[in-house]
């Protein structure tokens, strides 16, 4: 009789809490976001997203080892500080849409069936289950030179809600986007049934290129160093001249936007608080429509923040079929650092802007 009692009373509450909770993820969906760019010392330019489709993404032609990366930031100027810009610099995996289906036997994709483990459930989110987008086999992204933060085999399944992806500054939106680590013992032999939809609906291929990559100079990570107006330019040089000593561009502010997908790596992004918005949802704190920083909690954060890094950027992508939301053009999935070489992503939080 207890039991039942108490089922019962969950029940009464759920029906409560759960019709809130999604009237309160729409009311947040629907009010504008906090995109004001933050502020550094020698840097007077705004970093804004353009409003048109962005450009298609592309992969890298050419690799970059450190002593190249080395040259660069002296010619730059940054004699004083190439070995603390070597230390940031991170390897990651772009990932690129491909023409055409997978060939047989790659099981890093895009779309169709995941490879689902056997007794594995399709993630859901609001009651509702939410999109495949793809898939990334770490042994190939491994063989690329990835960083070791990762497990160095198996899979990994992305699921997003895609259109209705929030903002992320709530405790209640981590569970809008789901990654999903597959061992390398529980790799099924095909792909398991569509239980719900896929964004691309049939398979695609997805090229795997290497990418080393370093963070805006208004990160937390560049701040420390201390760096002076002049220096700070410079840092921002050598970034764009790492992007072409690869064959691709880096991201500037007022130029066409290009879609950006990589696993790790540095994000593009224009605030430098990802880190700390991350933190304070997985301390139960909705920062709500303000910037993080500002909130009363974030300066109880201490080096707290320092545990997250990025784990997978996606970009609205129209070959794809992917956008999350009005005005948002990418989607960041951060992770704690102590956790994700053991493929465990159950505290991922994603962010969308």
């Amino acid at each position: 009789m207890l039991g039942k009692g108490l089922t019962h009373g969950a029940r009464q509450v759920d029906a409560v809490v759960i019709p809130f909770e999604r009237a309160a993820r729409a009311a947040r969906a629907a009010m504008p976001q906090d995109d004001d760019p933050v502020e550094t010392a020698g840097l007077d330019e705004e970093e804004l997203f353009a409003s048109d489709p962005p450009l298609p993404a592309t992969g890298t032609t050419q690799t970059v080892s450190d002593e190249q990366l080395m040259r660069l930031a002296a010619d730059a100027g940054l004699v004083r500080h190439v070995e603390p810009l070597v230390k940031l610099a991170r390897r990651s995996v772009r990932l690129t849409p491909g023409d055409g289906p997978p060939a047989d036997g790659v099981r890093s994709r895009l779309g169709g069936a995941p490879d689902l483990p056997f007794g594995g459930v399709w993630p859901r989110w609001d009651d509702q289950p939410l999109t495949f987008l793809g898939q990334l086999d770490l042994r190939e992204a491994r063989a690329l030179g990835l960083d070791p933060a990762l497990p160095a085999d198996g899979l990994v399944l992305i699921f997003s809600a895609l259109e209705r992806v929030p903002a992320g500054s709530s405790p209640l939106d981590r569970n809008a986007t789901q990654l999903m680590y597959v061992e390398p013992s529980r790799l099924p032999r095909d792909p398991g049934a569509r239980i719900g939809a896929s964004a691309p609906f049939g398979a695609r291929a997805l090229e795997l290129s290497a990418e080393l990559s370093l963070p805006r100079v208004w990160s937390a990570d560049v701040q420390g160093l201390g760096l002076d107006d002049a220096e700070q330019q410079q840092w921002e040089q050598v970034r764009r001249d790492l992007a072409i000593a690869q064959g691709v561009e880096a991201w500037e502010a007022g130029e066409e936007s290009r879609s950006r997908h990589h696993l790790l790596g540095w994000p593009d992004e224009s605030r430098g608080d990802m880190a700390v918005a991350c933190e304070l949802a997985a301390r139960g704190v909705d920062v709500g429509y303000g910037s993080p920083r500002a909130h009363p909690e974030a300066r109880r954060l201490g080096d707290a923040p320092e545990r997250w890094r990025l784990l997978l950027q996606l970009s609205a992508d129209e070959e794809c079929g992917w956008s999350f939301g009005s005005g948002r053009e990418r989607l960041y999935l951060w992770g704690q650092a102590d956790r994700l070489a053991d493929g465990d992503f159950d505290a991922v939080h994603g962010l969308a802007r």
